[in-house]
Parts: C-alpha cells; sequence; structure tokens
C-alpha cells in the first residue's frame, strides 16, 4: 500500500491564507517652479505642503533655495495616481491667486519660468468663469523621456491632447547643465491630473534605465557648480543628491561589472535591469560607455549605482546583482572549459 503524506489542517489553512501582496506601481515626477510658486506651494508655516502629503500620501519636497536663483524644483514620489493627483491639486493653488493679472504679465530673467504656450482665448473658453480655471505645469523630463512621450511621429502626446483635453509642448532649450527639458501642461488640473496618470504609465513601460550621462537640472547660477558633475562625482549629479535629500532616499550601492558582461546583466533592451529596479524598488543608475574601439579587457569595468529609499532594499537589489553576474561569469568560464575539452578531443 502507498505511503501517502497527509498535511495538517493549520498547514493547508496557512497556505490559503499566504497570498502575493498587491505592490502598486511607483513614480517620481519634478516640476519647476518660480519662487513666488513655491512660496504659494508651501503655504503659510509649511500648512498647504504638508496637508498635500497627507492627503495624497505622497513624498513630495521643494530644492533648497539658492542664492540669486529665482527658480526652485519640486520633487514628488508615490504611486501613479496619487503623484498625479498631488500635482494636479497644485496646480489648483497656484491658479487661487489674488494677484492673477499681476503674475500673467510678469517675466522673468530665467526664460524656462515663463509661459511656452499662449493663454486661452474665450474663443477656446466660452465661460468666461472657467478661464480662471485653467493652470500651468512646468514638469521636468529627460530627452529620453520626452522621445517617450512624443512616440513615433507624434502620436503619443497628439493622443494625449485629444483625450485629456491640455495643451502640451516641450521648450526647445535644455535646462542649464542638464540633459532636461520643460514639458508644459496647460489645462483645467483634473484634465492635466488624467495627463499625468497616462504620461507615468508610458514612462514605466519604457526602458527602465537611468543612464549617468542624463543630467538632472538643480538651480544654480550657470556654470557656478559645474564640478558637481565632473570627474570628481561621477555617480550622482548635483541634481540626484538634491533629490535624494528631499524624497529621503538616503542609501547607496555601487557594484563594478566587468564590460564584458554588462550587456547580460542588463539583458535584452533593459528588461532583465528592469525587473530587478521593479523587484527591488530602487533605482539603478548604469554608467555610460566610454568611447573605446578596442574590445573590452579585464580591467575595463562600468559603474552600476544603486539607490533607494530602505537600506535592506539597497542590499536586495546589490546581492542580486552581484549573484546574477556570478552566474554569468561562471557560465563563461563553462564555455570556457567545453571548449577546450572538445579541442583536446
Amino acid at each position: 500500500m502507498p505511503d501517502t503524506q497527509l498535511r495538517s489542517p493549520f498547514e493547508q489553512k496557512d497556505e490559503v491564507l499566504t497570498q502575493t501582496p498587491v505592490i502598486l506601481p511607483t513614480i517620481s515626477h519634478r516640476a519647476l517652479l518660480s519662487l513666488r510658486e513655491s512660496a504659494k506651494v508651501i503655504g503659510t508655516k509649511g500648512h498647504t505642503i504638508q496637508r498635500s502629503r497627507e492627503v495624497n500620501h505622497v513624498k513630495i519636497g521643494l530644492s533648497e533655495k539658492q542664492p540669486g536663483c529665482s527658480d526652485r524644483v519640486l520633487s514628488c514620489a508615490g504611486t501613479i495616481a496619487n503623484v498625479a493627483n498631488a500635482l494636479g491639486d497644485m496646480v489648483d493653488t497656484l491658479n487661487d491667486s489674488d494677484n492673477e493679472t499681476e503674475m500673467e504679465s510678469e517675466r522673468y530673467s530665467f526664460h524656462f519660468l515663463n509661459h511656452i504656450l499662449p493663454a486661452p482665448s474665450r474663443e477656446e473658453i466660452k465661460d468666461a468663469e472657467q478661464l480662471k480655471n485653467i493652470g500651468t505645469l512646468r514638469l521636468l523630463v529627460t530627452n529620453s523621456q520626452l522621445s517617450s512621450i512624443i512616440g513615433k511621429g507624434g502620436n503619443k502626446i497628439k493622443s494625449l491632447i485629444d483625450r485629456h483635453g491640455v495643451k502640451i509642448v516641450a521648450s526647445r532649450d535644455f535646462l542649464p547643465d542638464s540633459d532636461e527639458r520643460v514639458l508644459e501642461m496647460q489645462g483645467f488640473p483634473g484634465s492635466i491630473t488624467s495627463a499625468l496618470v497616462e504620461i507615468s504609465e508610458i514612462l514605466l513601460n519604457e526602458m527602465d534605465i537611468a543612464f549617468a550621462s542624463e543630467r538632472r537640472y538643480y538651480p544654480h547660477l550657470r556654470k557656478s557648480n559645474s564640478s558637481v558633475i565632473g570627474k570628481g562625482s561621477e555617480h550622482t549629479s548635483g541634481s540626484q543628491e538634491i533629490e535624494n535629500r528631499v524624497l529621503g532616499q538616503n542609501y547607496e550601492a555601487i557594484v563594478h561589472v566587468p564590460e564584458a558582461y554588462v550587456g547580460a546583466i542588463v539583458g535584452r533592451q533593459g528588461n532583465r535591469i528592469a525587473n530587478l529596479r521593479k523587484y527591488t524598488k530602487t533605482k539603478i543608475i548604469v554608467e555610460k560607455k566610454t568611447r573605446n574601439e578596442q574590445p573590452p579587457d579585464d580591467q575595463q569595468t562600468r559603474t552600476f549605482t544603486i539607490v533607494g529609499d530602505h537600506q535592506k532594499n539597497v542590499k536586495l537589489a546589490e546581492s542580486m546583482l552581484l549573484k546574477n553576474l556570478s552566474a554569468e561569469i561562471g557560465k563563461h568560464e563553462s564555455r570556457i572549459l567545453n571548449a577546450n575539452s572538445e579541442t583536446q578531443q
């Protein structure tokens, strides 16, 4: 008679109750604000920004005020819907201004703060009262992100404009000492919110690697802090330092990967490193390959910088990255041994 193994009802109950927790995708967006707008977003004694944190369940903060600069960068991180709602609320807050006509006529010396899109006319909005509810968001996007949002032949950005009833245009120039441009969105706060949800989904579905060459903008006097992005700080740009401090991303790990194994670690179209980032909830920055026509040798390495909110997540990503590297090295050595044995035979 075959020996059957019975499982206790407690074991069966545990198995039924054990469920994989639902992990909602997260996003981090940055917006450019003038000093006047920043003060309004913060509110009296920080009440407005604190309320946004509590109501929308997001991490939100502003870069430090730099002497001589007329702008600040707002960073907002959380789930896609929560971040979109928080930024939509910010647009609504900026619309509630007693000095509307004064702000419309104001021109900034830092031209990125000046509106790209003209104000909507009464021909577009029949109800004159509704004109006051039209707001603007200056979203900061890297050049590669902008390409994803525009889409092939502009099909994605046209779809965003038609579906959500917003106007969207990108600045021609890059912000100083960076690879970021302003993506200006104009419309009702609710329409901007729904468009942001779709933009976030587009960005998360694209190749999920942030190359070190794509420098983030941070408020500064032009060229005064150029050394921050120089050789002495090749892993983290000044803007990333600001964003890390604002959002509480204080943990970092660095892994040096031999050039010969970088492709295998990153995976086809970046899918392997993208999965690692999503699983560990960390940001992995891959150092850009230097231009070198010679084939990689054993001494050449690329730097993988891991950044995250929690130390355990960073350590998990580091451990998995090293495990993947060890596995690829083992495969390579195995292929060499097999080749040698076939040659000897």
